[in-house]
């Protein structure tokens, strides 16, 4: 994980985020493999999803106990 130069973990943006989606060339994704192809913490990644879903830029499906997946809508 990168840091910001003053020993924090580097922040992500939302749009890094929706950037993630096209590298992982998988139809959904979820926020620990988001984090990996960004290099930063999944609670970063899990923020600004749950912010993209508030914008409604992604969708999610829990598919088990905690197991989430995310997406990006058709306009994104």
């Amino acid at each position: 994980m990168s840091n910001d130069g003053m020993g924090r973990p580097r922040d992500v943006t939302c749009e890094e985020v929706l950037k993630a989606f096209d590298e992982v060339e998988k139809p959904v994704a979820n926020a620990p493999l988001l984090a990996d192809e960004l290099g930063v913490g999944k609670q970063s990644v899990l923020r600004r999803l749950q912010e993209l879903e508030d914008e409604e830029q992604v969708e999610r499906w829990q598919v088990g106990g905690r197991a989430v997946v995310w997406w990006p809508m058709e306009d994104s």
